[in-house]
């Protein structure tokens, strides 16, 4: 029997490494997936920041907001929204193994994003056996994270959204180990270890704030011994932890260089309420000037149903995706039936998080994709959960089949936008190849301009480029304007649906601009399509397959003139959430003037 056991737990143990193994291939695969073109806008900030900021002569210049070389503040970047600690932690490493130059510091962050989600991966696994004691659930936890494509995605940029999630995930692992414990000594310690990584989550992103009552409930509920004194004890402690955390963290949310001062510094604060401005609902319904042009989508985009389909259709397929939502249901009705069982009430705190969560976040203004990262290691968790209660029976393996096989699917063929080039960059080399120097090109404002600079033709100017500020209000001026600059034009280069696709969404406040996408591809503008580029999440096959929903609205208006993939199926991701595919692969289309224009 003991010999049976070893072998058991080496077996799973065998498993347990060769998924995390996979887990971070996948994050890792094609790190450098824009060949040093830096494509995110995100990424391209954070790299300029943290190459610009350098490290204090002592620890006192260091908490010194006003005079510290590592606030970004002090480095003419007045406003600076983002965590301090990963760019502390990546400029580090960088300088470490030798690889600060722009380029390079770039791909270490990414590195360190893939590493970062791959740990998060492994927390997931820990905290469902942690609640379980099952091999089996824990497995199909840390399988059902690996293969989720949102976090494989994001693993993919230096940005620190992986920070915030791996901490936070970590907090909560922290907090349910409270649970094993009865000695005050234990309890407190813990609770130091929580708050410390909880800190660090905070001055990763803010969003984490989000998660503190969730995560007070637990030091609240799941101890062994819940004594007043207690409780109180271990949430002093973990706020105390916390706090200090964050100052060494993030010390420039502070005014003063005092460890113990509370005096927060306004321009930090100036710099949330902005980006609170820039997506602000009153903003872009009231306010002619909008702060985020792109965020114009967010108009008319419904409640809770946007990010609700984005989540499904794209971050996790169709059939995890629908699995979170059965979970959820299944395992409140189950877990309050037996509320009274205190191995329950983990479970219970999850739902809690994930639903309390959504219901905030999926009525905000802002309703992207990627904010919706941080629960993602829970909502495996309660599929995993919900999973296990299937496995019992022929009909409930099949069915955890028809949920894990297609997850499968879904991941890798996503994993095929980083095994070609980037499109932006093959429709760069068809403008060199095809189109004549000095000619004139548009590009519009918001998007990135076409071509790139790439090997066999470095920066120059090799082309004349017009900008379409289609983003103005749509006003006579703005429209004379356009018309003197589309007249000269010989090509219109859309580098992304980036403005067609937010902009014909409110066609009440963008008319003119909404007629001028209408008429670019129906062809009655004078111009006619001649190339489009696209990335799309692909499997071969023996032929060309295009997969679309039917239900699609953004940027809807492309699907008249889209093109599928050569020999493939392809899962045409072209009207998803803009920031699901405008960084690592963006539709580009090109049209020609014809010689019988209007």
């Amino acid at each position: 029997m003991k010999s049976y056991l070893k072998y058991k737990n080496l077996y799973a143990s065998l498993v347990l490494l060769v998924i995390l193994l996979f887990a971070f291939f996948l994050r890792l695969y094609g790190i450098n997936w824009d060949q040093n073109q830096h494509l995110h806008p995100d990424e391209r900030f954070l790299t300029m920041v943290t190459q610009a900021v350098s490290w204090p002569k002592s620890l006192s210049e260091y908490l010194d907001t006003n005079l510290s070389p590592l606030n970004p503040h002090n480095n003419n970047f007045g406003f600076y929204v983002y965590g301090t600690f990963p760019l502390f932690f990546v400029k580090a490493v960088a300088e470490f193994i030798g690889k600060a130059d722009y380029n390079s510091l770039t791909l270490t962050g990414r590195l360190i994003s893939a590493t970062l989600d791959t740990l998060t991966a492994f927390l997931v696994f820990l905290i469902t056996f942690k609640i379980t004691k099952r091999w089996i659930t824990s497995i199909f936890s840390l399988f059902i994270y690996t293969f989720s494509v949102l976090p494989i995605q994001l693993s993919h940029y230096f940005t620190v959204d992986p920070f915030l999630v791996f901490f936070s995930t970590l907090t909560f692992l922290l907090i349910l180990h409270l649970k094993e414990h009865e000695k005050i000594t234990s309890i407190l310690l813990t609770s130091v270890l929580a708050g410390m990584s909880f800190g660090l989550a905070f001055a990763s992103k803010i969003q984490v704030l989000l998660f503190l009552p969730t995560l007070l409930i637990g030091i609240i509920l799941l101890p062994k011994k819940r004594d007043l004194l207690g409780i109180l004890l271990s949430l002093s402690v973990f706020i105390t932890s916390a706090f200090f955390s964050i100052r060494l963290a993030q010390p420039y949310l502070f005014a003063e260089d005092s460890l113990l001062s509370l005096k927060l510094n306004t321009k930090t604060l100036d710099n949330w309420k902005e980006l609170n401005n820039q997506y602000s609902e009153k903003t872009y319904r009231d306010n002619i000037s909008i702060y985020f042009p792109p965020a114009t989508i967010f108009i008319n985009a419904k409640d809770y149903l946007f990010p609700l389909e984005n989540i499904i259709l794209w971050g996790s397929g169709i059939p995890l995706g629908l699995t979170y939502i059965i979970a959820l249901i299944f395992l409140s009705f189950k877990s309050l039936k037996h509320i009274q069982k205190s191995s329950n009430w983990p479970i219970l705190l999850i739902i809690f998080w994930i639903s309390y969560f959504f219901l905030y976040q999926g009525q905000v203004f802002a309703k992207y994709l990627r904010y919706f990262y941080i629960i993602y290691p829970f909502l495996s968790i309660v599929a995993a959960l919900f999973l296990t209660e299937l496995k019992g029976n022929k009909t409930g393996k099949f069915v955890t089949l028809l949920i894990l096989l297609p997850t499968v699917i879904w991941a890798l063929s996503f994993m095929s936008i980083y095994s070609r080039g980037h499109s932006r960059i093959k429709a760069s080399e068809w403008i060199y190849r095809n189109i004549p120097a000095k000619s004139y090109l548009t590009h519009e404002h918001w998007d990135d301009m076409l071509p790139l600079c790439i090997k066999s033709h470095p920066c120059g100017n090799y082309y004349n480029h017009i900008e379409l500020p289609l983003y103005d209000t749509d006003t006579e001026e703005k429209w004379i304007k356009i018309k003197e600059k589309l007249d000269k034009a010989e090509y219109i280069i859309l580098s992304s649906n980036r403005l067609y696709g937010s902009i014909m969404t409110v066609p009440d406040r963008y008319p003119k601009t909404s007629k001028y996408f209408e008429s670019l591809f129906d062809a009655s503008l004078g111009f006619v399509k001649v190339a489009e580029f696209t990335s799309r999440p692909t499997i071969p096959f023996f032929r060309s397959i295009c997969i679309t929903p039917p239900w699609t609205w953004y940027g809807k208006i492309a699907r008249k003139l889209q093109e599928c993939d050569s020999d493939s199926i392809s899962f045409v991701d072209d009207y998803a959430d803009e920031s699901f595919t405008v960084y690592d692969h963006p539709k580009v289309l090109i049209f020609k003037k014809t010689n019988e224009n209007p």
